[in-house]
């Protein structure tokens, strides 16, 4: 079998020929964290593990100036056996863009970048019978990178804007070729209606069929759980740093009944309904949240009460005693409760990637004992071999590890360290860099890090109006005057962030000319 292209190759396929950038990638092993779905009362918590992988990407030192940081993403990926879900976390851009030296007109590198690391992470994943690509875009004038909103280049996108950013950079994700998959885009913008929210799509979605749409305005709560009858706080995953997650741990502290249910929010609607008057919805900007799914089947998932007539409602409701993690899950498998007797347990899984890691209660990012590199991709060598059900589940975990793999701690060191430097200047971002990178080093035990990608894509000079760059009609003085609202037009030399991502925004508007206005003659 053929090997997989790595991430450097990827990305050198798709930036333009004469680009030249530096990556670096690091992530952390498969580790075991709280699930994401409230269980129901009297069920265990589906057992879950967390990895993360963040994607840096610098405009190397040229001619003179030094090394600078230009974009970075984080990604959160959250197994169980029945479904994968990789989170965007963070995304954000420093503000020098301009170095990479762009031809004007040129595709957007920072679209391209995401949506290319979004496929390498998701495609290995893909043999699972679920898969959920989520994030929530929040426009905010800096994420990951202090001081970079003080930049004259850095161009932050509004919230509707970066909305329409996101959805057009997942669209490229969402049109994968392959056969075997049903794949489909989901939209809710709370505060807005069908047909605002329909405003929002990539263009390439008025070609979709009415019949098979791609973009839909719903949330998929069918394709996530197994029955999206039971109480809203079962079926809203608990996410990170998100707003639905606060929303959820805010009404939780207020009241819920013995079914599981709270005393103000009935149903899934009156929880979307009520979003839209959360400060973070409400504060004078919008906030998108976007999934995209990926299933093996068109079935939906069997109900409770479907399972029960079948006598198998403690094996699905329940994580079965051996659950395999990692390994892809068939069809079969997942519909009908019934999973290998041979697959190893959490701990076992947690022995391979992580030997003689303490037990901690961190819901995020659990804090393994600190091992340089070579130890940390590899079994521990005092520990049993690994069981041939174990050994399938590392090409798995090793097909999209990181350039370096570091435990939790030490990653959660290196982004509080990114968090505390200052990108205010080209000066100080070329020093935050080098501290950044150093940081890295320090923590891994190695003696060097990151890759150089030197961009081999035929150029292509993308026209003004193009789908992927005007991100909505342009509108003509005399007939097509929204209130209050300015045009989105992308700059796509610049974009940024996904928790949120800020974009260049330009106002483009027609008018006809002195010339071309007849007075319409006296009588």
């Amino acid at each position: 079998m053929s090997e997989k292209p790595s991430l450097p190759s990827r990305l050198a396929a798709v930036l333009p020929l004469g680009l030249d950038l530096r990556a670096y990638h690091l992530s952390t092993p498969p580790t075991p964290v709280p699930t994401l779905f409230a269980p129901l009362k009297g069920h265990d918590e589906e057992a879950t593990l967390c990895e993360s992988h963040f994607l840096a990407v610098s405009s190397p030192e040229h001619e003179g100036r030094k090394e600078v940081l230009v974009y970075a993403i984080e990604i959160l990926v959250f197994t169980t056996q029945s479904l994968v879900t990789l989170f965007v976390s963070k995304a954000d851009s420093s503000g020098f863009s301009s170095r990479l030296n762009q031809q004007k007109g040129s595709p957007s590198a920072v679209a391209a970048i995401t949506s290319t690391f979004i496929q390498f992470l998701l495609e290995p994943r893909l043999s699972s019978s679920r898969v959920v690509l989520s994030l929530f875009a929040r426009s905010q004038n800096q994420y990951l990178f202090p001081g970079s909103s003080e930049n004259a280049g850095k161009h932050i996108l509004d919230d509707r804007q970066l909305i329409k950013w996101w959805c057009r950079v997942l669209d490229r994700v969402l049109r994968l070729p392959n056969d075997d998959l049903v794949a489909t885009a989901h939209l809710l913008v709370p505060g807005c209606d069908r047909a605002e929210t329909k405003a929002f799509f990539p263009p390439s979605s008025r070609a979709d069929p009415s019949s098979d749409p791609k973009w839909v305005n719903s949330y998929p709560v069918d394709l996530l759980v197994a029955d999206p009858s039971i109480p809203p706080r079962h079926v809203v995953p608990r996410l990170p740093d998100d707003p639905k997650a606060r929303f959820l741990e805010d009404l939780d502290g207020d009241f819920i009944d013995e079914e599981g249910r709270w005393r103000s929010v009935k149903t899934l609607d009156q929880f979307w309904e009520m979003m839209s008057y959360r400060q973070e919805c409400s504060a004078g900007r919008l906030v998108g949240f976007l999934w995209l799914v990926f299933s093996r089947s068109q079935a939906n998932h069997p109900t409770l009460s479907q399972l029960e007539q079948t006598g198998q409602t403690e094996n699905f409701a329940r994580p079965p005693t051996h659950t395999s993690l990692v390994t892809p899950v068939n069809s079969q498998q997942y519909e009908t409760g019934v999973t290998d007797p041979n697959a190893p347990t959490a701990s076992d899984l947690k022995m391979i990637v992580e030997p003689n890691s303490p037990p901690s209660s961190s819901p995020i990012h659990p804090e393994p004992e600190s091992k340089p590199l070579d130890q940390m991709q590899n079994t521990d060598r005092g520990a049993p071999a690994p069981e041939p059900a174990e050994k399938s589940m590392l090409p798995t975990i090793g097909e999209t590890r990181g350039e370096l793999v570091i435990g939790t701690t030490q990653y959660q060191a290196l982004m509080d360290h990114l968090l505390q430097t200052d990108f205010a200047g080209e000066a100080l971002a070329a020093d935050a860099t080098k501290s950044w990178v150093d940081k890295a080093l320090e923590l891994s035990m190695v003696a060097s890090f990151g890759h150089p990608i030197h961009g081999r894509a035929a150029p292509v000079l993308v026209p003004s109006t193009a789908p992927d760059i005007v991100s909505s009609a342009r509108v003509n003085m005399l007939t097509g005057v929204r209130k209050k609202r300015k045009v989105d037009v992308m700059d796509n030399s610049n974009t940024n962030s996904a928790g949120a991502a800020q974009v260049a925004a330009v106002t483009t508007t027609n008018t006809l000319s002195a010339g071309l206005v007849r007075k319409k003659p006296k009588s």
